[in-house]
């Protein structure tokens, strides 16, 4: 199996309407295909690295847990250091990790999901 990149990472939330606000607000995501499918799932994204919103209530329970870990989107040192002051300015909690090669920072969007901004040092990007 030969794979071009990662597409999407697919996350339920309980209010869609919030979560496009909160995502497009807080990453500058941009919305495609709602056109073609609405608003479930809703497809955002920056480039060619999208979240797609799932609503709890398509056919879910709605204490069903995040199915991932966490998911991470990369930046550069001037986009880590406006996140760090976006978070501190919306009163935002967040953990701030030094990885040897990279800076992170790990908060919570409205559903709990853990997302992680990450900026590597130059030459270090995988």
């Amino acid at each position: 199996m030969k794979v071009l990149a990662l597409d999407h990472i697919a996350i339920p939330v309980s209010d869609m309407d919030r979560s496009i606000h909160w995502y497009m607000k807080m990453f500058g995501l941009e919305r495609r295909f709602e056109k073609e499918w609405g608003t479930d799932p809703a497809f955002l994204c920056i480039g060619g690295t999208c979240v797609a919103l799932l609503s709890t209530m398509r056919g879910l329970p709605s204490s069903y847990p995040p199915t991932v870990r966490h998911f991470c989107f990369r930046t550069d040192e001037e986009g880590f250091v406006r996140a760090l002051d976006e978070l501190k300015e919306s009163r935002i909690p967040f953990d701030l990790d030094d990885h040897k090669v990279s800076r992170s920072l790990y908060f919570q969007d409205p559903d709990g999901h853990w997302i992680e901004v990450t900026a590597y040092t130059p030459g270090m990007e995988p």
